[in-house]
């Protein structure tokens, strides 16, 4: 059914033959067999670079799965839920058993979609949350830019997180989807929605013919905060790129943000220049020190972070960033620390020029 579904798509135009797709739409639907009748199953991690088709691959799979205890989330909005209720669960000997008796309940499948671990908290409590997930009969299929051995490479104390690496090696059939090709990128052309260094008056004219006038105002509400800005409607608002990105800002004011309105404008988006750096520096959100290793970091990586995080949400929400920036795209991250999954943002942002 899977393999129907994708040569239809093949077959209508809306996307090209390629061997290595059609093999994990295979693996998915032996996947979807087993599931259905109720065999035990092999979980399923496919990874590769951007642009390759694994998203789309896992939501022909999910969609043709007919049963009723199965979820599809952002690897970003699955901890949340389960900060959430790890912080509701406080006080308890084993929340996390607890949490995942309770996902099990209501889930046979699982699917994670970007898989990436940024973040000493999530790294320390991976491992023993999928260990109990997988004890449950519980199935993963996720996505991931990296095979599980390169996730949260050069995180602080690493050797910590590497026993769930070898756990997603032992359940999971590790399927790589790399042929070299973006499909993202042969849509590129035009640019209708991505600026380089306009004057600030002409940029908000553009923004203001494409989606309407927008009323001055100096703040919004998100996350019952104030998040200053520039001007706005309903539909749309436009910020400067440190009102958005500096100080602290979070994955969960992004997805507030992309699930309210149908347009974000970003003014002034810098290049990331790099500079070597040998001290400890902070992280985005939660402020865990991160070891900075021998990489070249850039002044703004925190920044960086924060705009690769705004960039996914809106992505997956539908979203359109219209975006004024001092490069074009492939040229804004001029560091290395950063610079895989701002590959992925690159990408994004060219599909979302085709929106």
């Amino acid at each position: 059914m899977i393999k129907t579904q994708y040569q239809s798509l093949i077959h209508s135009g809306k996307l090209q033959a390629d061997t290595l797709q059609a093999s994990v739409c295979a693996r998915l639907e032996h996947l979807r067999q087993q599931l259905v009748q109720s065999i035990e199953p092999t979980s399923v991690y496919i990874y590769g670079p951007v642009g390759r088709g694994k998203s789309m691959l896992m939501d022909l799979f999910y969609g043709q799965l007919n049963i009723s205890e199965k979820v599809r989330l952002h690897y970003h909005h699955f901890m949340k839920h389960i900060h959430d209720q790890l912080n509701q669960r406080q006080g308890e000997s084993d929340p996390l058993l607890s949490i995942a008796e309770a996902w099990a309940q209501d889930y046979r499948v699982i699917c994670l979609d970007e898989f990436i671990v940024e973040d000493i908290g999530d790294a320390m409590l991976l491992a023993n949350l999928w260990q109990a997930l997988f004890s449950h009969g519980v199935t993963l299929v996720t996505t991931s830019n990296t095979p599980p051995s390169e996730l949260y490479r050069g995180g602080l104390a690493r050797h910590r997180f590497e026993p769930f690496i070898r756990l997603l090696e032992q359940q999971c059939d590790i399927v790589d989807l790399d042929s070299g090709i973006d499909y993202r990128r042969l849509k590129q052309g035009e640019a209708p929605y991505y600026f380089i260094d306009l004057p600030e008056h002409r940029f908000k004219q553009h923004v203001t013919n494409q989606f309407g006038d927008l009323t001055p105002r100096d703040s919004v509400t998100i996350m019952n905060r104030e998040l200053p800005c520039q001007c706005g409607s309903n539909s749309a608002i436009l910020f400067d790129f440190n009102q958005l990105c500096s100080g602290p800002r979070s994955q969960r004011d992004y997805m507030e943000l992309a699930s309210r309105y149908k347009q974000i404008a970003i003014n002034h988006v810098p290049r990331f220049t790099f500079k070597p750096k040998h001290a400890a520096q902070q992280g985005i959100e939660e402020g865990y020190q991160r070891a900075a290793t021998h990489q070249h970091e850039s002044h703004l990586d925190n920044e960086a972070r924060r705009f690769i995080a705004l960039v996914d949400e809106c992505y997956d929400r539908g979203c359109l960033l219209v975006l004024n920036a001092a490069d074009e795209p492939d040229r804004l991250y001029q560091a290395e620390l950063l610079k895989f999954p701002f590959q992925r943002c690159v990408s994004r942002i060219i599909e979302m020029q085709s929106w």
